[in-house]
């Protein structure tokens, strides 16, 4: 399962609408729903879970398109190497950009690669969980939709 930073992963691609991604991936085993506020719930995310480790987040801000994928699949993929269970080591050495994020303060270590969009989370010392997201304007302001590819 190849991840492909900032456009997404497999064949499943950001800016994918649910229908979109159901008709590819098929319905998921779990559908969460985050409302920040009460008082607007339709300001809101829905994260799609799949048993395979993927997690499918459409948020409100977004039109509900594919806007993050986290993914803690030990067969994913980043240039056809595996990223699941390496360590923190060998994830700076293929990587010698991703940087410690220090205002993370959990049991888990993210690591941060900022040109890819690309987050590692670390626990004891290997990778766990890989969050992927779309590209953005020079402002940051504005996601850049990749090509829709199916």
């Amino acid at each position: 399962m190849e991840i492909k930073p900032k456009i997404g992963i497999e064949n499943v691609y950001f800016g994918l609408t649910m229908d979109e991604v159901r008709s590819i991936w098929g319905n998921p085993d779990s559908i969460d729903t985050f409302t920040p506020i009460e008082a607007a719930p339709e300001d809101r995310s829905i994260d799609w879970e799949y048993s395979n480790g993927i997690e499918l987040s459409f948020d409100s801000d977004d039109n509900f398109y594919l806007s993050s994928i986290t993914c803690e699949s030990e067969v994913a993929t980043i240039d056809k190497l595996p990223i699941i269970g390496i360590t923190a080591q060998e994830l700076k050495l293929r990587f010698p950009s991703v940087k410690l994020d220090d205002e993370f303060v959990l049991a888990i270590d993210e690591y941060r690669h900022p040109e890819l969009q690309l987050s590692f989370w670390v626990k004891n010392n290997r990778v766990n969980g890989v969050a992927i997201y779309p590209e953005y304007n020079e402002a940051g302001s504005e996601i850049i939709w990749p090509y829709k590819i199916i």
